[in-house]
């Protein structure tokens, strides 16, 4: 059976990708401050609502609704009123995040990040059910996930968030912060347990660079392509190498 796609609407990216991101996958975009993290997904949710009839959840665990809808209105993006029309919703599960290291549930003490992941979950799985959504984005887990100090305990938060993602159906895009842009860098935990990795870069030169590590069960580009963030939002040059550049 043909893996159906999902089109991203960054033209130049789904030729990548074969088509577009594997329909109900969980797929990581990772990438320092500046390059685009934001923009990418929410161009990802204003295609499926506008061009595909889709309805869209963003889930911030970093920036309040009144930012958000400010800053993607400057590339012509009105998601206030696509959560008018009920074809959108703005989730704010910043408390989550902020909930306090030690913190207490009746006479049970717990730690925050494991109260914070199960009210994540909770959010989740009620926000998609509720809004009917085809399209997640999740942005961004890093300040979360980190309030596990054990690798162990972080992979198995991440697997947490993973799943239960993977169970709403949705084709859901989760946002972190790249640990490190050179070479030589460490992989963090949610690369692995995600169905696909997509880095963005910046390199020495100012030049910015989409690569696709993995995507299961498709073939896709993995070559590193430029890409610049425009007043409409992302274009990416698939016809192009950043190796030269280097």
């Amino acid at each position: 059976m043909e893996m159906r796609k999902l089109e991203t609407g960054i033209s130049g990216l789904d030729m990548m990708l074969g088509g577009g991101f594997p329909e109900g996958r969980v797929i990581l975009i990772t990438g320092g401050p500046g390059t685009g993290k934001t923009i990418f997904c929410s161009k990802f949710m204003h295609h499926g609502v506008t061009k595909q009839n889709q309805r869209a959840l963003y889930i911030s665990l970093d920036e309040t609704c009144p930012h958000f809808l400010k800053e993607m209105q400057a590339f012509g993006w009105n998601f206030e009123s696509l959560e008018k029309a009920g074809q959108f919703c703005f989730l704010d599960a910043t408390g989550v995040r902020r909930i306090p290291e030690k913190a207490s549930v009746g006479r049970l003490k717990v730690e925050g990040g494991e109260l914070g992941l199960v009210n994540l979950i909770d959010l989740i799985g009620t926000s998609v059910e509720k809004l009917g959504a085809q399209r997640v984005v999740l942005d961004s887990i890093s300040g979360l996930v980190f309030r596990f100090p054990r690798p162990s305990e972080r992979r198995l938060a991440l697997l947490d968030i993973v799943e239960s993602l993977s169970a709403s159906g949705a084709t859901c895009l989760v946002t972190s912060e790249l640990m490190s842009a050179d070479r030589e860098r460490r992989i963090s935990p949610e690369e692995y347990v995600s169905h696909g990795v997509v880095v963005l870069r910046t390199l020495p030169d100012g030049t910015r660079a989409v690569q696709i590590l993995k995507m299961r069960e498709t073939s896709v580009d993995t070559i590193p392509r430029p890409y610049k963030i425009t007043e409409t939002g992302i274009e990416v040059y698939p016809d192009q190498s950043v190796y030269e550049r280097q």
